[in-house]
């Protein structure tokens, strides 16, 4: 069954196929047509794991539309079979001030349906969420972990659960929490996280318009100072919401793979200190050699590093 969906993003012809499995499991897809990308539900996941894609020879019911012929219908696979496997977990952590939608954007990860986001009752709604994501044929399970400010510090949460990248949310009709962030990248950068991991800062609630007083380029240019992605999200009427969910899996992996390279090429040099200081010392000249321009637009592209 296809249900339309008012999402209004800059995604192109979203569409959302909500199926029902034998046990009466929901399994929630979506399918975009700027990236290879189905979502599960929770309901999908046992014991940590989730179950292979089951794909049929029948023809695909959305063949020809966004999704083309590479749409892979979902089945349910029962634990301890060949089908089976191990996917990669990544751990995500949610800072920035209370009331600034932390919770309401992870809550949106796990589901299409419109919600009150604003609603401050979302706010009870904190701990440890889970989202498994198909993204370029290759399946990650993703823990996004959302404390209240005043229950774990920065420090804490980096210290506790060691994350593959952090989101820093701000709203944009509100400057205290801008500069919250602002302290936040701070440390982060002190501490050398992000050099090492994915931060992504987020300008939340930008559709609040007329109540806004962070502009989209002050957001740009605190993300271009500290090297970190940006995006503008609002998650009452859903916009980038899922671009954000691609894009942390995306800088999660883009990280990950030239971390390998490096590795790689660690071994190759075979200890030679010299090539390895040239190799670094290339990287780092060039990145100081991108003109302003330049920075701020790739900043805003969640599809490279």
């Amino acid at each position: 069954m296809v249900i339309d969906n008012p999402i209004t993003s800059s995604i192109a012809d979203l569409i959302t196929s909500v199926g029902s499995s034998e046990k009466g499991e929901m399994n929630l897809s979506y399918c975009l047509s700027n990236f290879d990308l189905i979502k599960y539900r929770n309901s999908s996941v046992t014991h940590g794991r989730i179950m292979a894609s089951n794909v049929s020879g029948e023809r695909s019911p959305f063949e020809g539309s966004c999704c083309g012929s590479g749409y892979q219908t979902v089945g349910s696979t029962p634990l301890g079979s060949p089908e089976e496997i191990e996917v990669p977990k990544y751990r995500v952590v949610m800072l920035g001030d209370s009331g600034v939608g932390k919770t309401a954007l992870v809550s949106q990860f796990m589901t299409s349906e419109y919600m009150n986001t604003y609603d401050a009752s979302l706010d009870d709604e904190f701990g440890e969420r889970t989202v498994s994501v198909l993204l370029d044929g290759e399946e990650s399970e993703m823990i996004f972990i959302d404390h209240p400010a005043s229950e774990m510090s920065v420090e804490n949460a980096l210290s506790t659960y060691e994350p593959h990248a952090c989101v820093c949310v701000y709203s944009v009709d509100s400057k205290p929490s801008f500069q919250h962030v602002e302290e936040i990248l701070n440390y982060l950068w002190r501490e050398g996280f992000t050099q090492d991991k994915s931060v992504i800062v987020v300008g939340n609630k930008s559709d609040l318009a007329r109540s806004r007083v962070i502009s989209q380029n002050d957001g740009k240019a605190l993300a271009v100072s500290r090297d970190c992605k940006f995006i503008e999200t609002s998650s009452g009427i859903q916009h980038n919401v899922d671009e954000l969910l691609v894009g942390i899996l995306k800088q999660i992996r883009l990280r990950e793979s030239r971390d390998k390279k490096r590795g790689t090429s660690k071994n190759k040099l075979h200890g030679s200190k010299t090539s390895l200081s040239l190799s670094i010392a290339r990287e780092i000249l060039q990145k100081i050699c991108m003109n302003d321009i330049t920075k701020s637009r790739s900043c805003e592209n969640l599809h490279v590093l």
